[in-house]
């Protein structure tokens, strides 16, 4: 498992569609939540109009309150689309901001990716981070790679 810090760029907005669960990290992984709500978007993929590429996008929105394993956040799990058509009924629309982000390559196995927050979390707080997953189907393989881009002014 590696961390890198690539670089500082700037992103455009992302528009996303997907789903939406308000859980704390030990739920999430207690339950497998996110990995869950993954598989079930990669198979109906299909039913999101005007998605653009492959890959899918996790976003977490922090609590003002701030972050603990046990404290609720945001988890928005989606595709990136070119624009919102008509939105499957048990989804939601996100809109990731066009701004400053730091973005970090999280190398090898999803299940060690605490390991790279660590890291990241020594880099700064934030309001919100996204991962991006190219191949949800390698994610537990060491050539894996998970792109992590948090906000920075």
């Amino acid at each position: 498992m590696t961390t890198t810090q690539v670089e500082i760029l700037e992103k455009e907005e992302i528009l996303l569609v997907g789903f939406s669960v308000m859980e704390s990290l030990n739920d999430i992984l207690a339950n497998r939540t996110v990995g869950i709500l993954r598989e079930d978007l990669d198979k109906r993929s299909n039913e999101v109009e005007n998605r653009e590429g492959n890959g899918i996008y996790l976003i977490q929105i922090y609590s003002e309150n701030g972050w603990t394993p046990d404290t609720p956040f945001e988890n928005i799990i989606a595709v990136k689309v070119s624009s919102f058509g008509e939105i499957p009924t048990d989804m939601v629309t996100h809109k990731v901001p066009a701004g400053r982000y730091a973005k970090f390559v999280h190398v090898g196995l999803e299940s060690e990716i605490s390991h790279t927050y660590d890291r990241i979390n020594n880099y700064a707080l934030r309001p919100f981070d996204v991962e991006y997953w190219e191949d949800i189907h390698s994610l537990e393989t060491e050539e894996s790679e998970i792109d992590i881009y948090i906000p920075v002014k």
